[in-house]
């Protein structure tokens, strides 16, 4: 597995590769934006480990220009690397096209697993997923991926990738609840990722559905246990 690391630590990127050798992964090393886009342009990398605090563009730049740029690495693995922890953060992060965190200073065994992870899961979603009826109509709530949005009676909200990610599997659980750790689960994260995204997602579109005059909340909240979908 090629993993390329953009960090203008210049000691952390040396200290990584003898360890990150053992699990069967060559790691290069990019100080710069600029070193970085130059080596995915040479060759193709499994994975990106993406400093947020960097000369020339931060790490959330970095990982827009990618996922703009049309070419054969824009859809390659990125994890951050950051010592930011708040919530907000990291989900205007994942919108922007990361797919996980590892905090600093960096856990070595935690990095590999979630290496790993990140790039099956890179993988997995490369399988045509089967075709599904448009919209997709469930306990009342209407979910439109290609439009990007959502219906819930004569209510209509725009949605980013990641609550159309989160409410699907929501509205297809036909009223069962779903615990933060299923929905995560579902989505493609894991067990170790941060459960608060979950809950700041759902009062973001709860917030959407308000603000154009939905006065019920229609995404319930069982205390203790999760979240379901159940129509009044």
């Amino acid at each position: 597995m090629r993993v390329l690391i953009l960090d203008d630590d210049e000691e952390l990127g040396g200290l990584m590769q003898p360890v990150l050798a053992k699990y069967g992964m060559d790691l290069s090393l990019a100080f710069t934006p600029s070193q970085a886009f130059e080596q995915l342009d040479r060759q193709a990398f499994d994975a990106l480990l993406l400093d947020m605090m960097l000369p020339e563009l931060d790490g959330m730049s970095v990982c827009r220009t990618i996922r703009a740029s049309g070419k054969p690495y824009a859809q390659i693995s990125i994890l951050a690397l950051t010592a930011r922890a708040e919530l907000t953060d990291r989900i205007v992060a994942l919108e922007s096209g990361i797919d996980d965190f590892v905090a600093k200073p960096v856990e070595m065994r935690e990095l590999v697993a979630r290496i790993g992870a990140v790039v099956r899961r890179h993988r997995d979603n490369r399988e045509p997923p089967p075709p599904v009826p448009e919209p997709q109509v469930h306990s009342g709530l209407s979910l439109s991926p290609t439009h990007m949005s959502a219906v819930y009676g004569t209510f209509e909200i725009n949605l980013t990738e990641l609550e159309l990610r989160i409410l699907q599997p929501l509205s297809e659980a036909g009223g069962a609840i779903l615990s933060r750790a299923e929905i995560l689960e579902r989505i493609g994260y894991d067990t170790q990722s941060d459960p608060g995204m979950i809950d700041t997602i759902i009062y973001r579109v709860r917030q959407k559905f308000r603000d154009q005059g939905l006065k019920t909340d229609f995404i319930k909240t069982l205390r203790g246990q999760g979240y379901c979908i159940r129509a009044e």
